[in-house]
């Protein structure tokens, strides 16, 4: 497995919050309003990457935001990584980079100290240092013996007194004997001091003031960090560089936890270099630190795309469906024949389809009809409601009711007995005279044979027009 990878495994659970919360802030939509920025700043202090940070990140991004012109929050969240890796501070190359060193490893029980102390111990080994132990946790019970087990595996020599004896004498002891055997790196490893209690953390003053006064390399102190704790591991960081004046961080435990950003929040606030992490418990585990591939691991990419859902559009999509509403409603106004509509515009179709249907059943009667030929009835300006009053107006009068009925049998559509209106001399007998009840019988029964006859030889019925009245509801209302 890479060195990435592992680091990826590891931070899975530190990930997976992030991104949990990220998915939450993008429901909202992709714009970048002030509500965008202020849930940014939130998901990342949620995301233990504390308050300082969290605030100088999201201030970067917003002044990229303006000078780039930035579109939307995905283009925002690609340039998340850097601005988080930017957020670590540099340094710490020279304590582990090959020269010669004295390091003392400092926090609080549980954080992993001992185990540090022998994963780096044969790290080094193998890449060829001569490396020598102090065991200077002499309080802590089978301390010494963890570390002469670590001793064993590295195959170099610890320097240890009895359990008990004051740690200085200890430290003292191993910086004599690493001059002595040439040893070019010396690692330390003090006993466990809580940060709220000042007797034991001026203990431990004493022991680093009197390994800076002995040694004749470099001194480096380097505070080991749990990261499940959180941000209580920032308040030990703190306590901790007040007193000791820390040269870096060691942050371990990283794939047991979902608090992972806790190593930027101590970083980023004391200003300390981190200079390794731990991802798991074997011996491999302890990794170098590398602040672009730690942001990534951390929070992942972010991909435009579609909601599962489908209540939305975003960006591109979004845009591309407001400009095809926008020409279909041009098309249906000016009367646009369907064949040129492009198939982007299918579902406009529908949506048209039933405003006009919608629209045709408020008319007035006569009014759908002089839109059935196809077209739309529409005036130079395009106005489509006046147009239909207009037309309205411009309408000839209605038909006798003789005329009506003999349409309803078949034998005249109404475009011939509006012209035969136009055209005939009125009827010397009185043509248009009320019917008789006995020719309206005649009437119905001729209707009802038709009907009849149709329907034996297979012919659809005509469609009825809801919007025009037919001759026996204008008779009998």
């Amino acid at each position: 497995m890479g060195l990435f990878d592992r680091i990826n495994e590891g931070l899975a659970r530190s990930r997976d919050k992030f991104k949990e919360s990220m998915n939450v802030l993008l429901d909202r939509g992709p714009d970048l309003d002030e509500e965008f920025w202020e849930g940014l700043e939130e998901t990342l202090i949620l995301s233990d990457v504390g308050g300082a940070a969290a605030a100088d990140i999201v201030e970067r991004l917003r002044d990229l935001a303006t000078r780039r012109a930035l579109p939307d929050a995905y283009a925002v969240l690609d340039l998340l990584n850097d601005e988080i890796a930017a957020t670590f501070t540099e340094g710490g190359e020279d304590i582990f980079g090959g020269g010669e060193a004295v390091v003392l490893f400092v926090g609080i029980n549980g954080t992993g100290k001992t185990t540090t102390v022998g994963k780096l111990a044969k790290a080094s080994t193998d890449a060829g240092r001569a490396v020598i132990l102090g065991s200077a946790d002499t309080f802590r019970a089978a301390a010494i013996e963890q570390l002469e087990v670590w001793a064993r595996r590295s195959g170099v020599e610890m320097v240890t007194r009895e359990r008990g004896a004051d740690p200085a004498s200890v430290c003292y002891d191993t910086l004599e004997r690493a001059e002595a055997t040439g040893a070019d790196l010396v690692l330390i490893d003090t006993a466990g001091r809580l940060h709220t209690s000042a007797d034991l953390m001026r203990e431990l003053e004493k022991v680093v003031n009197v390994v800076r006064k002995r040694s004749k390399l470099p001194v480096y102190t380097v505070l080991v960090i749990d990261a499940t704790t959180g941000q209580n591991g920032l308040q030990q960081a703190r306590e901790f560089n007040r007193a000791l004046d820390l040269d870096a961080l060691i942050v371990t435990k990283l794939d047991g936890t979902a608090k992972g950003g806790i190593a930027l929040a101590v970083s980023h606030d004391l200003e300390l270099p981190i200079v390794k992490i731990g991802v798991g418990e074997g011996i491999d585990d302890l990794r170098d630190f590398n602040a672009r591939e730690f942001a990534a691991a951390l929070v992942g990419a972010f991909d435009e795309r579609f909601d599962e859902d489908g209540d939305s559009l975003r960006g591109e999509n979004a845009k591309e469906a407001a400009v095809t509403a926008g020409e279909r409603r041009r098309d249906v106004l000016e009367g646009a024949p369907a064949a040129a509509v492009g198939e982007a515009g299918a579902a406009a179709d529908a949506e048209a389809g039933v405003a006009a249907a919608d629209a045709e059943a408020a008319a007035p009667a006569g009014i759908a009809e002089a839109g059935a030929a196809g077209e739309p009835v529409i005036d130079e300006q395009g106005d489509v409601e006046e147009a239909l009053v207009e037309a309205a107006e411009e309408m000839v009068a209605e038909p006798a009711d003789g005329d009506l009925v003999e349409a309803a049998l078949g034998r005249r559509t109404h475009e011939t007995i509006v012209a035969e209106v136009a055209d005939e001399p009125a009827d010397e007998e009185g043509d248009g005279a009320p019917f008789t009840d006995d020719e309206l019988a005649e009437l119905a029964l001729a209707a009802d044979e038709n009907g009849e006859g149709a329907e034996e030889a297979g012919e659809p019925e005509p469609a009825p027009e809801p919007e025009k009245k037919s001759f026996w509801k204008r008779l009998f209302d």
